[in-house]
């Protein structure tokens, strides 16, 4: 096992393809026994058609289908209704209540007062009783009506800085919308090219395997018939290290399976089950790179993490000011209409006296007011707390911005040693190639030993999985390279 080892680290890197494969959502059990009865009896089905999607109609269907994406736009279209109350905040403060009751009945006197300033009852002349006599009155209805509230004239930037904090709020998750969708973009092209990768070396050590077969026959014959200089122990080691090649074909065809259950769950759908990529060769991508100069200077102009930031510092500017403005009174303008009605009451049209079941005209009441909060302490403590979380944030900016531009140059070195690995490996492929094909002319013919054909495999399968690993490793930099400077569309451009 120690023997194979380097092989199986060198294809390592492909597990990370399905670190993200979810369960299939589209299996479905039967509703109960009678039914897996009935499912079992039928005549087997014929096998579902597989779906061969290349690699941009891989990245198109995630896309459209991510309900990660679905769910932050959902999100934003929430933060975006707040922005709107914010804007219709200085009309909300108006009000309108009814009311209806039974009251007891009153008929009073209204062209005359006692001496006494007593009000008199219009049948005999006596005192109006007390609404608490209600079991010797009649009853009638009562309704009332009253309209209330405030328009701010004047609150010195209080609604202004609110509108342009949640504004930037807004802008500022609406600007970090494309990290989701480079993320998508990204996974999938990693396990894209993880399947590929494991294809192609699952080929390669087929293709192997047939020459250690034609190998070890080889020596059992020759063994049986007494011939060749090869002995039982090199039966074995040829054996042993067949043995270690179907391993390696286990793990290798787990990287494959396990990098297609990540796609088939990144790219979702009805029938993402039969969903696979097309039966290409691994290939190099086709493009040159730039300088690391160059792709930072993407990185500051388009990657999304920057321009959110960007916002968020003026919608936090603006709540300092906010904070600033609440030192301030709200002046606004009062607004309120009261109107009751008691046609069982007498309506008491007098000036001293005050009728709060017949009561209001036509006219509402207008008036200049003014609101103010005397929690000056506070307010002196929510402007310290703005502040330093408006100097965190820009804090958090420069700390942002050396981070990125340390992965935009971590990516780019591994992308250039990938492609520069791929030189000195395409000149071992040739030579190992040309051992492994002497080796086995040489033992076919008699004159070579099996351990040649073993050790020249050995050295074959080293190398192509090191080639594969670093054509993977560059295929997936270059979309690292994408995600780490916010331009996709680099990769279209060739």
């Amino acid at each position: 096992m120690k023997r194979i080892l380097p092989l199986l680290v060198a294809l390592a890197f492909l597990f990370a393809a399905g670190a993200h494969a979810g369960p299939d959502e589209e299996t479905e059990g039967p509703a109960n026994p009678d039914a897996l009865k009935a499912k079992t009896a039928k005549s087997p089905e014929a096998p579902r058609k597989v779906v061969r999607l290349t690699l941009d109609e891989c990245i198109n269907r995630a896309v459209r289908n991510s309900r990660q994406l679905a769910a932050e736009r959902h999100r934003l279209a929430a933060l975006e209704a707040q922005v709107n109350q914010i804007w219709w905040a200085p009309f909300s403060n108006f009000k309108i209540q009814a009311a209806f009751s039974m009251v007891p009945d009153r008929c009073i006197d209204t062209t005359i007062l006692s001496e006494e300033g007593r009000i008199m009852a219009c049948e005999d002349g006596d005192d109006v009783t007390g609404d608490d006599d209600y079991w010797s009155q009649g009853w009638g209805p009562y309704f009332a009506l009253e309209f209330k509230g405030g328009l701010p004239i004047y609150s010195f930037g209080k609604y202004t800085n609110a509108k342009e904090a949640m504004g930037h709020a807004y802008e500022a998750t609406e600007a970090n919308l494309p990290t989701f969708e480079h993320k998508i973009r990204f996974n999938v092209q990693r396990a894209y090219h993880a399947i590929v990768g494991a294809r192609e070396m699952l080929y390669t050590i087929k293709e192997g395997r047939k020459k250690l077969v034609v190998a070890r026959k080889k020596v059992e014959e020759n063994l049986e018939k007494q011939e060749g200089t090869e002995t039982e122990i090199d039966l074995i080691k040829l054996k042993v290290f067949e043995s270690e090649i179907d391993q390696m074909v286990h793990q290798t065809r787990q990287i494959e399976q396990t990098g297609l259950a990540a796609l088939r769950f990144l790219v979702g759908g009805k029938d993402k089950a039969r969903i696979d990529i097309p039966e290409d060769p691994q290939a190099l991508i086709d493009r040159e790179l730039d300088s690391l100069e160059d792709y930072q200077g993407k990185a500051l102009e388009k990657r999304p993490e920057l321009k959110a930031l960007r916002h968020a510092l003026k919608a936090m500017k603006s709540k300092v000011a906010l904070r600033r403005s609440e030192f301030w009174p709200d002046i606004a303008l009062l607004i309120s209409f009261r109107w009751t009605r008691t046609p069982g009451r007498t309506d008491i049209d007098n000036w001293v006296l005050k009728d709060s079941y017949n009561y209001g005209g036509y006219m509402p009441a207008v008036a200049l007011g003014m609101n103010y909060n005397l929690d000056m302490g506070m307010d002196i403590h929510r402007l310290d707390q703005a502040k330093a979380e408006l100097a965190a944030l820009t804090a958090d900016q420069q700390f942002a911005l050396e981070g990125i531009m340390l992965e935009v140059e971590k990516t780019y070195i591994q992308v250039a040693t990938a492609r520069d690995s791929l030189s000195a490996l395409e000149k071992s492929k040739r030579l190992t190639k040309g051992w492994l094909a002497a080796a086995v002319q040489s033992h076919a013919a008699g004159i070579g030993a099996a351990k040649e054909v073993k050790d020249a495999l050995k050295e074959y399968f080293k190398i192509m999985a090191s080639t594969h690993r670093s054509i993977g490793e560059f295929n997936a930099g270059l979309a690292a390279l994408d995600k780490v400077t916010g331009d996709f569309d680099a990769g279209n451009k060739k």
